[in-house]
């Protein structure tokens, strides 16, 4: 009986599913620039699988806000990040896995947040 080449049987194996919280997507870094995030996530404690993404979510969606400048530090709302996010938090995590980065990979993403900054 003849035997199936190892490509075939690689190819005939179920694919693993991939988990949507591992998953880290900013439109505009490359694949390295976020494999890097990834890694970074999973090192410091402080952060969590997709909370790079959710913070760029937010510190856009904010400086695009027309009322950003009316924002009361004093009662910020809210204390929960995944409800409504505090921007100030959200910039801190990005400056944060900027220093962590190397210079390649941080100057991709932190061309993307220098261009928000200066929308601010």
């Amino acid at each position: 009986m003849p035997r199936k080449r190892l490509g075939r049987v690689r190819a005939d194996l179920p694919r693993r599913p991939r988990l949507q919280d591992d998953i880290t997507t900013i439109h505009g870094l490359s694949s390295k620039a976020l494999a890097e995030i990834r890694r970074i996530e999973r090192q410091k404690k402080y952060l969590w699988p997709g909370s790079i993404e959710s913070a760029m979510v937010r510190w856009r969606s904010f400086v695009h806000q027309p009322n950003r400048r009316l924002w009361d530090y004093e009662s910020e709302g809210c204390t929960e990040w995944a409800c409504c996010g505090d921007p100030r938090q959200a910039r801190e995590y990005l400056e944060a896995v900027m220093l962590a980065m190397t210079r390649r990979r941080a100057r991709e993403l932190r061309t993307l947040v220098e261009a928000l900054d200066r929308h601010y």
